[in-house]
């Protein structure tokens, strides 16, 4: 009796490690090239940015990953953003020009007429 006790302590920990490890890789922001969260999808975990103009990669602005996808610029159409998270889009690299933050708040099937195709830089943050 004793064994199956800790064998079923030890799978209870084991369980709740993968749980927390699930949760945390879902959190985040992803970015969809067309609307309705069609076409093709980039996610970015907490403090991730994704640079998708600018010529030459720029390097990081923050603490996280920079991925340096020059195909997705001005392709950006819909998000998703996770709760505890937010999304920050630029219309140029660098983090210039424009820029407009997307919460978990709201669906954005579709980021509107201003941001439609404008994006090259996003930046995913999650508290």
């Amino acid at each position: 009796m004793a064994r199956q006790s800790v064998a079923w302590k030890r799978l209870a920990a084991a369980f709740a490690v993968v749980s927390l490890t699930a949760s945390a890789a879902e959190a985040g922001c992803s970015v969809y090239q067309h609307r309705d969260y069609g076409g093709a999808r980039w996610g970015l975990g907490s403090r991730d940015e994704l640079q998708m103009g600018g010529g030459e990669p720029m390097g990081k602005t923050g603490d996280g990953r920079i991925y340096y996808q020059p195909s997705w610029n001005d392709q950006v159409s819909s998000l998703k953003v996770t709760p505890g998270c937010t999304l920050t889009l630029w219309q140029h690299a660098g983090t210039s020009g424009g820029g407009a933050t997307f919460t978990a708040n709201k669906n954005y099937k579709y980021v509107g007429s201003s941001w439609n195709d404008q994006a090259s830089w996003a930046y995913c943050y999650c508290q």
